[in-house]
């Protein structure tokens, strides 16, 4: 893993905090569910509720599905002093343009670690195996009113395509 930060003598919380990004490896399976345990909610709001977090899984499911994701997938995390702060799991597909594009699922960071740069830590690492694929984009879903993902795609150079549109029917 790429380590950032200082080593100097001083306590802490005056120093520079220390963020490792790598790859997600199997050992670390059990990490991976607790994240995407405390996570859940914060998905399920970006994504417009747990119906639709659904697609994904029960975070003990989709840790096990990301775990056993192919080549044509990129699965990096990053802990912040020794803490799973930040996952971005990736794959490679055709969207419903018939494109064939790098599609995130899964792009999360705790609340604490994005004013460390988890976030563009992460979407810079994905960038960087994106270059070596034959893709013509990458893509994120993301609600209307999240706005700070909103943001945060827009200042990586992602702009919005397409918007899902639904109702509920009642009784269904």
């Amino acid at each position: 893993m790429a380590k950032r930060g200082r080593k100097a003598g001083k306590a802490l919380s005056e120093r520079e905090p220390v963020l490792e990004l790598g790859p997600f490896v199997q050992e670390k399976l059990d990490e991976l569910e607790e994240f995407l345990a405390e996570i859940s909610g914060e998905l399920a709001l970006r994504r417009g509720g747990t119906q639709l977090l659904g697609e994904l899984g029960h975070p003990v499911e989709l840790a096990r599905k990301i775990a056993l994701s192919g080549e044509d997938s990129f699965t990096y995390t990053v802990t912040l002093n020794n803490v799973l702060s930040g996952l971005i799991w990736a794959k490679i597909m055709m969207n419903e343009f018939g494109d064939r594009v790098c599609y995130v699922p899964v792009f999360a960071v705790l609340k604490d670690a994005r004013r460390h740069g988890v976030g563009r830590e992460l979407f810079s690492a994905l960038e960087d195996w994106v270059a070596t694929k034959d893709v013509s984009a990458i893509e994120f879903t993301t609600l209307p009113g999240d706005r700070h993902t909103k943001n945060f795609c827009e200042s990586n150079g992602l702009i919005a395509r397409s918007l899902k549109m639904h109702k509920a029917i009642r009784g269904r």
